[in-house]
């Protein structure tokens, strides 16, 4: 997660408005003037104004609009290029015979399928349409509708040509997946014939029988790199996900382990929020001792266990943080070095494990393909720059010639480099043997859910999805924030969106992949910043943050893609609905399955009151807080409002007392509602300022009072499970080593934490207050 909250302060969730604040109005530069630029964006998805979170309107000036669309495709900078535009809008849905996809909800199948032909309404007699539908199973229905029985909803003259749309009955009986409708229409004059993604989904996402019934659930989360063990390589890796799953599950009763997002990152990129690709994942959590070749390679084990080896991986787990680029190389050393082995022993022999392979590549597609084409490209790449002394990230920066996938050079390197590409595809296939293995590890040890998984909300421009799905992402914008009170420039987050006219174009195949490939080996997934489901604030490049806008997308169809790849792969999903999400958004969600996120610190009335357990949303993922916001113990001594403080985020010197005041206030308010509770440990001042920091007792407290809520499940960062001070993130403050920081005591690793007191009664305390009532 990133944006939506200031890096040192909880911000409150969306303010009310107070007397006529909407009505206010302001202009980001220049007064726009032209109204059919306006029609134009908003037939786009792209406001022409937005309303702030303050209340006020803010408009959007003509220039920002004109880029916004640009990088949409869709060109508009003179009056010419505007008339053209528009009537391609007035006359484009009626050259294309049907839409390119239809999605429709199980519970609300319509009556009909529209179908757009160039005739008049006097010459529909002479037509007949043929219609073959073949299911996602196989099956193929076929029909025919005469002139005479087709049933007319509409007409139109568009460049002095008469269309006329008509009614096609929408077929019986389709059960849920996706379908492809093949529609012809014949008769004088006429012969046309178009196809279409039928989508069939149902109301609402998965939900888990053991959040349905009166059993509540609850859970850890990690951030796997900053994982200690005796075993790992300077870094958390799928064994030590797999090993404390286990003892989460038997040791403390929990039913499910969330982790960090596990996408695929670029090189030199260590937050997980800014993925190179969304669809496969990082090489970096292999735990290399498992892969099944090491087990074969005593030359490969005695380099490992050689004492100049082992001092080396020594070194890099007592460092206090995350060594990424070392850890890279040692791991990426004997990666190597156990992918040949693969191919002498499998792949040249065509083994039966060779051909297990074959078939998990074939069952990966093209997605797959491209992606170790681009990891072999971007090496290629890095090793010109190096030579050649340049810094460029990203593949906008090489050569014309390899900047796309269908690329005469790139299907040559595609031919020529077959074994580099195998050996991306290996360490994939490698990545989800272990993750499966980690699920099911999860399932034996009692838990009901298993792993969480986090998808992040966009791809870094210059990564392989970006590549891969050029007609699809927009590389030449990013996903950010428009100014707000806390971010007075705004935020720009580095992230291509999708781009919102063309990601149904395919039967939304590419949406529906990144899901799928995030609900394996898995029982829940959070979507960070679910409001780009419905709107992501776009910032062209070159642009600041002011001069961006809210850009829509097809929610009903995305939370429909989502409902059925849910049910399909038996995952929850949450909604992280933090920050400035309309109370319509939040509402249309939860309507859709998914679990809103609820943060105790975020949940304050009006009159800064923490609000009772009991006024809790049933339907939610609740906790204390989330990773980059201050950890209980460092919100608790204002480690946050100091961190800030030295990294001079305090501009104006009452800021800095604005936030000590309100903090103390929070504090306050936090001991009154453990006190309304009976939750107040023994021997507790009620007053904030007599109690410097907080006890473990006080800890297990607060945690008691959001396990007392009805929400379907209770989160715990392993964080506040050790007591730890420092947060895991500071969004946006490069001097902080966000996404580096180890987790627990210096020196301890996961396996002392089992052994700790106080992770054992915290999970006492929880699970006695799941099971109540």
């Amino acid at each position: 997660m990133r944006k939506k909250v200031h890096p040192n302060r909880p911000s409150r969730q969306v303010a009310p408005m107070r007397g006529n604040r909407q009505s206010k109005r302001a202009n980001q530069g220049t007064t726009m003037s032209d109204g059919r630029l306006r029609q134009l964006a908003t037939r786009f998805g792209v406001a022409p104004s937005y309303v702030d979170e303050g209340g006020v309107c803010r408009l959007v000036n003509d220039a920002s609009l004109r880029r916004v669309l640009s990088v949409m495709g869709v060109h508009a900078q003179d009056s010419t290029q505007l008339t053209e535009r528009m009537r391609e809008v007035r006359v484009g849905r009626w050259r294309e015979m049907v839409d390119p996809v239809m999605v429709v909800r199980m519970d609300q199948l319509p009556r009909t399928v529209p179908i757009r032909l160039p005739v008049a309404v006097d010459q529909l007699r002479q037509i007949t349409l043929t219609w073959r539908l073949r299911k996602e199973q196989g099956e193929v229905l076929t029909g025919r509708s005469v002139g005479s029985r087709i049933k007319i909803l509409g007409t139109t003259i568009q460049d002095s040509r008469r269309y006329c749309e008509v009614a096609l009955p929408f077929p019986r009986g389709l059960p849920l997946g996706y379908h492809s409708l093949t529609v012809e229409a014949s008769g004088p004059g006429i012969g046309q014939c178009a196809a279409m993604a039928l989508v069939v989904v149902p109301r609402q996402c998965y939900l888990h029988p053991a959040v349905m019934d009166s059993r509540r659930t609850w859970g850890i989360t990690i951030q796997l790199y900053g994982l200690r063990s005796t075993k790992n390589w300077g870094v958390g890796d799928f064994r030590d996900l797999k090993e404390m799953i286990q003892w989460a599950g038997r040791e403390l009763g929990a039913d499910l382990l969330g982790v960090n997002p596990l996408h695929a990152l670029p090189p030199g990129q260590v937050s997980p929020y800014s993925p190179s690709s969304r669809l496969f994942h990082h090489a970096l959590y292999l735990d290399l001792e498992g892969i099944p070749e090491f087990r074969e390679a005593s030359s490969i084990q005695a380099k490992v266990r050689a004492p100049a080896f082992q001092a080396r991986l020594a070194a890099l787990r007592r460092s206090p943080t995350v060594q990424y680029e070392a850890v890279e190389r040692i791991k990426r050393g004997v990666l190597e070095e156990l992918f040949r082995l693969f191919q002498r022993r499998h792949l040249a022999r065509n083994t039966a494990k060779a051909r297990a392979f074959h078939r998990f590549v074939r069952s990966q597609g093209e997605a797959l393909q491209r992606f170790a084409l681009f990891r072999t490209l971007e090496e290629q790449m890095t090793r010109r720059r190096k030579v050649a002394g340049t810094d460029s990230h990203g593949w906008r920066s090489w050569p014309p010639a390899y900047q796309h996938p269908e690329s005469p050079a790139v299907k040559q390197v595609a031919m020529r480099d077959q074994s580099r590409l195998q050996f991306f595809q290996y360490v994939e296939w490698q990545c989800q043997q272990q993750l499966h293995a980690v699920q099911s590890a999860a399932k034996r040890s009692g838990m009901a859910i298993g792993l969480y998984k986090d998808m992040a909300v966009g791809i870094d421009p210059g990564g392989a999805d970006s590549w891969a799905f050029q007609d699809q992402l927009v590389a030449s914008a990013s996903i950010g924030t428009p100014p707000e009170l806390f971010s007075p420039n705004g935020q720009r987050w580095n992230l291509s969106p999708f781009h919102p006219s063309r990601i149904g174009k395919d039967g939304y195949r590419l949406f529906a992949n990144c899901y799928r490939r995030a609900m394996e080996a898995c029982g829940l997934i959070r979507i960070d910043h679910a409001m780009g489901l419905f709107r992501l604030f776009w910032i062209p490049d070159g642009l600041v943050s002011a001069q961006g806008t809210y850009v829509k997308y097809p929610a009903e169809d995305l939370l429909g893609i989502l409902a059925l790849e849910s049910h399909r792969e038996r995952v929850m999903v949450i909604g992280e609905d933090l920050g400035t999400v309309t109370p319509s958004i939040r509402t249309r969600l939860m309507a859709g399955g998914l679990l809103s996120y609820r943060l105790l610190l975020f949940e304050q009335t009006a009159r800064g009151r923490f609000a009772k357990p009991s006024r809790f949303p049933t339907a939610a993922a609740a906790s204390v807080t989330t990773h980059d916001l201050p950890t209980l113990r460092g919100f608790w001594i204002g480690r946050d409002i100091e961190l800030k403080a030295q990294l001079g985020l305090y501009t104006q010197p009452e800021w800095l007392k604005r936030d000590m005041v309100t903090r103390a206030r929070d504090k306050q308010a936090l001991l009154d509602a453990l006190s309304g509770e009976k939750l107040l440990p023994a021997g507790t001042s009620r007053k904030a300022n007599a109690v410097p920091r907080l006890t473990d007792e006080l800890c297990r407290a607060i945690y008691a009072y959001v396990a007392r809520t009805p929400s379907r499940l209770v989160l715990i960062s392993l964080e506040d499970l050790l007591g730890d001070i420092e947060t895991p993130n500071v969004p946006g403050e490069h001097a902080y080593p966000s996404w580096r920081i180890k987790a627990g005591p210096h020196g301890s690793t996961w396996e002392d934490w089992t052994k700790l007191d106080q992770v054992q009664m915290m999970a006492q305390t929880i699970e006695s207050q799941r099971t109540q009532g």
